[in-house]
């Protein structure tokens, strides 16, 4: 019997210094050999790295000669199917994770490829060696990806590992017995991504290695990580009651005596006595706690507990939030409040780096969101990064954490299963969304599979709260045993038409089912962009004449003109309908792909509220009118003649976003009338006089916001403004500038960037049609904006200068 044990845990990061070949390798590395550890070639040691291509004992050895004539080698071959290659072949260069490698080929005009962002399907590889000690051979070693984009197959030393099917999903492979362990030699380890095989989302999905990878090492009596589960039971006034469960595996030889502990930051709420696990074998621990006087997770406060798990041997830190959930016909409610949800829809990429989000940039996107008022967000229409988790906790933003598809499949329940284990601790998850728009929802084929997700995820989340979005018909046909599945009933665009009147039908029939809205809007606007202009694929900001669903420049009363619903039908559908909850709009950001209403040479979508650097569009300012409280005004268009759109009668429409009611418009310091907001905007008809374009906000008769635009004088350079420093990543806003330091509105001149303390990671200027690949050293500016995205070097200061051409 032992007791004695320490405490191993490291969990290495594998993201530097692989190699990376794009496209298929001449001779692709096989899946199976005759004998063990054989498949050689590029899966195990070449010829200059440490250890033998294949380990082969001393009897082995004499055989291999005997068949082969003396030539160990060829008798490899021979006996065991050996690929004798002892280089690299073709093309390898030097990467970090995460990595996209789509970023980095070019665009083609293929319509089969639009919709997915104009970038061809391929296969790339990664190869990676790392070496472990003879002492870490007495321990259980993981391997874990959080995220290879598509199909994944992944061998190590020479074995094949196995398969992985999304790119959506993390999954791990044990090779504690198959690592090399000291003077066996150094380890092998190589990745195939194929995005050929088809694809899983409509939208760019991006390929290869594009989240971490991780060495774990842990000793062999540990706890379960998944197992390891702290949640609300309830809440009173002063006090939280918690539920924990846990569960420790021996994986030695030994009886071993566990006591298990755990804390909430420096207070330890649960102390377990001592119980014998028989080698082999695992024990589960529950037990309920109370806490007094518990700091609540909202998105005001988002206090995060570090809730340690800990046997003498092993110890595990998740967040924790505390916190209850409940939906009714009355919307969301988080710990006994109503709150409505400020949502938006959200796929993983970004400007210039595409899918390789490192956590640098999700928490960018998520202030930037969290500035407009935003307090939710939904992962569309997959699981949520482990970056994306980490940021929604510590910033105060609820989550849909959304399943990939209506499938029962084992694989894809299994995949459900892995991650609801996972993340479910997460403070900021109050949703599991089974699914978005599926033709097989509310059928009785659907029901049958909606049952076994959802049964999936409620044996092994006590609290969360589960949802579908689903698609709706204007009869309001739903069947009742599909949807009595979920706790909420979720409704795509419930402000457009035919989803609206069938959405109505549903709560007049059903007036105690919870309903929410899951996604609206999809309204169409390029950054600083006043006319529709279809050359260019540029959509106006006021509201575009181009439709969701017809050809070219439409007019007046066409059905989908500027997308589904403009942001105001969206906001007076929701104060009309306050039981939906909430909203959850269509983008945050723009995306790569989906570039509706246009086709090439358009490759990025236009719905967000922001563009693919992060840059606010005016409707940003909307939003944030409603969602905010401290004063704020924004006014549109831009105010260069050349930019705007003239009535029939030569006048401009001038619109201001506020959240004061009482605001004014002066033209060259010429009032042109306070007005009263309505619905957080106000707005005048004038005629065009170049100059300063200004609205001022008063409260009690005292300024507390104003805003102007000028018209453009010459640039005279280009500032390069830190907008984000990370710990890994500096984001650089590249904006053109007048003699006297004013924004010069409109600009698409190329730029050279130079870099002092760091690398140039790549850029990009939110422009729907930029085709740039490659993180080249020139960048054009796009509305007077370009965004440089620079990897620190190990420096106080990075600098960026931007020069024009």
């Amino acid at each position: 019997m032992s007791r004695e044990l320490i405490i191993v845990f490291k969990k290495i990061n594998l993201n530097k210094s692989w190699s990376f070949h794009y496209g298929e390798l001449e001779n692709p590395p096989r899946k199976t050999a005759k004998k063990a550890a054989a498949l050689g070639g590029v899966t195990a040691s070449l010829s200059d790295e440490a250890g033998p291509r294949v380990s082969v004992s001393a009897g082995g050895n004499h055989f291999l000669k005997l068949i082969a004539q003396g030539d160990t080698e060829q008798g490899l071959k021979n006996l065991a199917g050996t690929d004798l290659s002892d280089k690299l072949p073709g093309n390898w260069e030097k990467i970090n994770l995460p990595h996209d490698w789509k970023r980095n080929v070019s665009y083609i005009n293929d319509p089969e490829e639009l919709m997915s962002g104009s970038k061809p399907d391929n296969v790339g590889y990664y190869r990676r060696t790392f070496d472990l000690s003879d002492e870490q051979k007495q321990n259980q070693t993981i391997l874990h990806f959080e995220g290879v984009m598509r199909m994944a197959d992944v061998w190590l030393n020479g074995i094949y590992l196995g398969h992985n099917n999304s790119g959506y999903n993390h999954f791990s492979f044990d090779i504690s017995e198959l690592a090399h362990y000291g003077n066996e030699g150094t380890n092998v380890l190589l990745v195939r991504a194929d995005t050929t095989t088809g694809a899983e989302g409509w939208w760019y999905e991006g390929a290869g290695i594009y989240r971490d990878v991780w060495l774990e090492e842990r000793n062999l009596v540990s706890l379960d990580s998944d197992k390891a589960y702290l949640y609300t039971k309830e809440l009173t006034k002063n006090t939280a009651k918690l539920g924990i469960e846990l569960e420790v595996d021996n994986n030695s030889n030994q009886v071993q005596v566990i006591a298990p502990k755990v804390h909430l930051n420096d207070l330890t709420i649960a102390e377990f006595p001592d119980i014998e696990i028989k080698p082999y074998q695992s024990h589960k621990f529950a037990t309920d706690v109370e806490i007094s006087n518990p700091k609540l997770w909202t998105p005001e406060t988002p206090n995060c507990y570090h809730a340690k798990f800990e046997i003498k041997s092993d110890q595990i830190t998740k967040n924790f939030g505390i916190h209850t959930f409940k939906y009714t016909t009355a919307g969301f409610f988080l710990n006994g409040k109503n709150y409505q949800l400020h949502g938006i829809c959200e796929h993983q990429d970004f400007g210039g780096v595409g899918t390789a989000l490192n956590q640098d940039i999700v928490d960018y996107k998520v202030k930037v969101m969290k500035k407009m008022g935003v307090n939710a967000w939904r992962s569309t229409h997959h699981f949520a990064s482990e970056e994306l988790l980490n940021a929604c906790d510590r910033f105060g933003i609820i989550l849909i954490d959304e399943n990939r598809l209506l499938e029962s499949s084992p694989w894809r329940v299994d995949d459900l299963e892995q991650t609801v284990l996972r993340d479910r601790m997460h403070p900021s998850i109050a949703f599991w969304s089974i699914s978005n728009e599926e033709l097989i929802g509310n059928t009785t084929f659907g029901t049958r599979i909606a049952k076994k997700l959802t049964r999936t995820i409620r044996k092994n989340d006590y609290e969360h709260l589960i949802i579908g979005a689903e698609l709706l018909n204007p009869e309001g046909i739903v069947d009742s045993d599909y949807i009595k599945n979920l706790d909420i009933l979720g409704v795509n665009y419930p402000e457009a038409g035919v989803m609206g009147a069938g959405a109505k039908l549903i709560h007049q029939n059903n007036p105690e089912l919870p309903m929410m809205s899951t996604e609206n809007a999809s309204y169409f606007s390029t950054r600083g962009i006043y006319k529709d202009n279809e050359e260019l694929r540029q959509c106006n900001n006021f509201g575009s004449y181009f439709s969701m669903v017809l050809p070219g420049l439409r007019k007046p009363g066409d059905p989908g003109l500027g997308g589904t619903a403009h942001p105001e039908e969206v906001l007076s559908y929701l104060k009309e309908n306050p039981y939906m909850g909430g909203v959850f709009l269509w983008t945050g950001f723009d995306y790569y792909g989906e570039p509706s209403p246009f086709n090439w040479p358009a490759i990025s979508s236009q719905f967000g509220i922001a563009d693919l650097c992060g840059f606010p569009k005016d409707y940003y300012y909307y939003y944030q009118a409603h969602w905010t409280k401290e004063p704020m005004v924004h006014v549109m268009p831009s105010w260069n003649k050349s930019e705007i759109t003239f009535d029939q009668n030569g006048k401009v429409l001038v619109k201001a976003f506020s959240n004061v009611k009482e605001i004014e418009l002066f033209i060259n310091g010429q009032s042109f009338g306070k007005k009263e907001t309505q619905d957080c905007q106000a707005s005048w008809t004038v005629d065009f006089e170049p100059g300063e374009l200004k609205v001022v906000a008063y409260q009690n008769d005292k300024v507390v916001a104003e805003t102007k635009r000028l018209t453009n004088k010459t640039t005279t350079k280009v500032v390069a403004n830190e907008i984000f420093s990370g710990k890994e990543i500096d984001l650089f806003e590249l904006k053109a500038i007048d003699e006297n330091g004013n924004f010069v509105e409109g600009v698409n001149d190329q730029i050279r960037l130079e870099v002092d303390g760091g690398k140039l990671v790549n850029s990009a200027n939110g422009n729907p049609i930029n085709q740039t690949v490659g993180n080249s050293q020139t960048v054009k500016l796009f509305s007077g904006k370009a965004l440089a995205i620079v990897q620190k070097n190990d420096v106080d200061t990075v600098k960026v200068e931007a020069k024009m051409n």
